[in-house]
């Protein structure tokens, strides 16, 4: 009765595993890993009943079998989607093809040789089934669909790294033990042409320990992310021999294990054995453990920490296949995480009026500040040594405000990328995993990744001005079909006023005087809805202004000419030096086009007053919002805009306008709720 009680439990676990699952988040995986679990556990409980005396085991054990051929197709399906976005993309037609014949092979042998798989002459006194030429072929196919299913596990747990695994891999070690034991389990009738169902309650300790670890990592880790990664041949291979070393191990345990009467000794060390094997897939896929092991190989085996060529030959095929700016801030961070394996790192590039780094990506280091605010000593450090600070080493003692925002980041290294002696970025590195003293290989190899990043950094930075300069040239050629169609519509108004002398006081004159009138009015405002023209740069007109005055002004004139439209108004006075018409462009056109995201039937608000320090401009709406990639990649650019009418230059110039000032805009939004831009300005304190 306690190997049923053991039976119970397991079959129990592993539905809870699913049903839990399943209810967390119903996808695909789930589904099929709740199929998997059902199964099994009914292969459990059907088992161990067929073992008891008050069972008729000649009822039982046919429909056990006819679950254990449905299991491999569970299996073969939970192992192609489980962990994985796009389950077959990688799997060719001819793999799918034979796949599926693997998984239907158990179910035709079943189907075909019914009852002709086994026989048990004397099953309650001795508890094995006895195979024939059917049931060996049969249990072929189940050991067959298990290991393609484990090879399919372990593809999908090597392409994950670092925090992917960490969240992964117990799910996955609950799977691979799941195939292990069963594996192990039916082996026998390879073997021996027999199924020995005293080891039935190993099978049932091992599934309580996979569905514990799967469960613990549903509840508390999760798997949505996956990273893909390249491995190095000398720790694979080390990863081999230790696997190795303990396979041999076992082998030996069960050869000794064979000279004990006492099945419940040998039972116990068959699952002592699998829960080494676990153990042991959890120290392997360790990243501390790994990182550890390259410490101590690259002290004691290789003369020089690094191999230059090898390492920069990679990061220069990874530049390669970068496409644009966040690629390659991508590919650099990526790159000096894997290489020094930091816990974190932040990439700030210079902004273009050169006074501030801009956090542009940051890779687990959230706590990052967002802008940079360099020292001219700093500068002065980095471009007259060109080396890494190291924040504790006291060589460069930097302000008591920069050491706090850096020490509240984690910040241990910065490495400075410099082109051209010029510092275009900084990258921001916190502590290694694994403690190692620091050597000049690893400076050096930093320097030189940090050149090589600086280089590519510049490069697209330029070719994107390059692009601008080429769009702006554009609006040049479509200013002149514009200056074409003004040129006929002042012909026309010309030959009304010529006529008008003559015929002024002809009633049908007036009414077609007025109808031309109208319609060229009604062109020309077509004419200014298409195009928007950029300003050349030119030195501003500034003077002290309340930036309060200045938008009700506006907003007073907007409401005159669009009656129907809804703004609303909340400002206090701020003064700041700035172009008054510079700024009056900026906060028409923001408010044009706030009134236009939401077809002027929703609220636009305009609010006005002092924020950090800053003189503020917010303008809000609630349209239909941009996505992220739009903000990202083409906001504030020119000819990029989401309205169907437009060139999409108006932002373009307000940026312009405002960078011109010393200041700053802003921008949140969110898809059908809504924008709001925020213009930031130098504060002033002297009254006009």
């Amino acid at each position: 009765m306690f190997e049923l009680f053991i039976s119970i439990i397991a079959a129990l676990s592993l539905l809870a595993l699913g049903i839990y699952a399943m209810a967390k988040k119903r996808t695909a995986a789930n589904v099929i890993l709740l199929v998997t679990v059902a199964l099994l556990a009914g292969i459990e409980v059907l088992d161990q009943l067929s073992l008891q005396m008050f069972v008729d085991f000649t009822r039982v054990r046919p429909i056990s079998m006819y679950m254990e051929s449905f299991l491999s197709a569970a299996f073969l399906l939970l192992s192609f989607f489980h962990g994985r976005n796009k389950p077959f993309d990688a799997v060719s037609k001819l793999q799918l093809v034979l796949t599926a014949a693997l998984a239907m092979f158990p179910i035709t042998m079943l189907l075909i040789a019914g009852s002709d798989i086994y026989y048990a002459p004397d099953f309650p006194s001795e508890r094995v089934l006895f195979l024939d030429n059917a049931g060996y072929w049969y249990y072929l196919g189940v050991m067959a669909s298990f290991i393609g299913s484990l090879v399919n596990i372990e593809a999908t747990l090597a392409a994950t790294n670092g925090m992917a695994r960490h969240r992964m891999k117990l799910e996955f070690f609950g799977i691979i033990s799941l195939l292990a034991v069963l594996i192990f389990y039916y082996s026998q009738g390879l073997l021996y042409r027999t199924i020995d169902m005293d080891l039935v309650p190993v099978r049932s300790g091992v599934f309580i320990i996979s569905a514990i670890l799967m469960g613990y990592s549903q509840v508390f880790r999760g798997n949505d992310v996956r990273v893909s990664i390249s491995r190095h041949v000398l720790y694979r291979s080390i990863v081999l021999l230790v696997v190795g070393v303990y396979l041999i191990t076992l082998g030996l345990m069960g050869e000794g294990m064979r000279y004990f009467g006492d099945p419940f000794e040998r039972d116990l060390g068959i699952v002592v054995a699998f829960v080494g094997g676990i153990f042991l897939l959890a120290i392997l896929f360790s990243e501390k453990l790994r990182r550890r092991l390259r410490v101590f190989i690259q002290k004691h085996v290789y003369a020089g920490k690094h191999d230059y060529r090898e390492e920069w030959t990679k990061f220069t095929s990874r530049l390669s296949a970068c496409g644009t700016l966040p690629d390659v801030q991508e590919a650099v961070l990526t790159v000096y995480r894997e290489t020094f394996g930091v816990a974190g790192a932040s990439l700030y590039l210079l902004s273009k009026e050169e006074k501030r780094y801009v956090r542009t990506l940051e890779d687990a280091m959230s706590e990052a500040p967002v802008e940079l605010h360099v020292s001219e000593e700093l500068r002065a450090y980095f471009a007259e040594r060109q080396r890494v600070l190291d924040l504790n080493d006291g060589e460069f003692r930097l302000s008591e405000h920069e050491q706090s925002i850096l020490r509240h980041a984690g910040a241990w290294l910065i490495v400075p990328l410099i082109s051209n002696k010029s510092i275009v970025g900084l990258v921001v590195l916190q502590k290694q995993l694994v403690l190692a003293r620091l050597m000049y290989d690893d400076y050096d190899l930093m320097k030189v990744l940090a050149r090589q990043s600086a280089q590519a950094i510049t490069n697209l930075r330029l070719s994107e001005e390059l692009m601008e300069m080429r769009a702006m040239a554009a609006v040049a050629r479509i200013s002149s079909f514009v200056i074409h169609d003004l040129k006929n519509l002042t012909t026309g108004l010309s030959l009304v006023v010529d006529n008008a002398e003559e015929h002024i006081g002809n009633p049908d004159f007036q009414q077609d005087a007025i109808a031309t009138i109208r319609t060229t009015l009604i062109k020309m405002k077509g004419l200014m809805q298409r195009l928007r023209s950029i300003p050349e740069k030119h030195a501003l007109m500034a003077s002290v202004d309340d930036l309060d005055h200045l938008s009700r002004e506006i907003v007073t004139e907007l409401v005159k000419m669009r009656p129907g439209a809804h703004i609303e108004y909340d400002g206090s006075s701020v003064l700041a030096r700035v172009d008054g018409e510079e700024i009056r462009k900026v906060i028409i056109n923001l408010v044009q086009n706030a009134l236009e995201a939401s077809n002027e039937q929703g609220t636009v608000t305009i609010r006005t007053g002092k924020e950090n320090g800053d003189a503020c401009i917010r303008v809000s709406d609630t349209g239909c919002g941009m996505t992220e990639d739009f903000m990202k990649d083409h906001l504030f650019k020119p000819f990029r805009t989401t309205k169907g009418k437009g060139l999409g230059i108006g932002l373009y110039q307000c940026k312009q306008i405002v960078e011109a000032h010393g200041g700053t805009i802003a921008v949140k939004s969110e898809v059908n709720k809504g924008t709001e831009f925020a213009v930031f300005l130098p504060v002033t304190d002297t009254d006009p």
